[in-house]
């Protein structure tokens, strides 16, 4: 069964995108960045998407808020 992958939060840009994801993975959730800006473009100023498992989205939540408090 394949996992399904969902939006926990979205970041204002892809280094902070980048920073909230690896908080999160600190803190054994995993999760990654993405972006739907042109790969060769290199980082972006938009607004970047955090995702993570499904199963997980209440705890990458919990623990990003825990940082950020949003």
């Amino acid at each position: 069964m394949r996992e399904k992958w969902v939006e926990f939060a979205t970041a204002p840009d892809q280094p902070t995108a980048e920073a909230w994801c690896q908080l999160v993975r600190n803190q054994g959730c995993p999760a990654f960045a993405k972006s739907d800006n042109v790969p060769f473009l290199g980082d972006t100023a938009m607004p970047v998407r955090l995702m993570t498992l499904l199963e997980r989205e209440a705890e990458a939540q919990e623990i990003l808020h825990s940082y950020i408090g949003n």
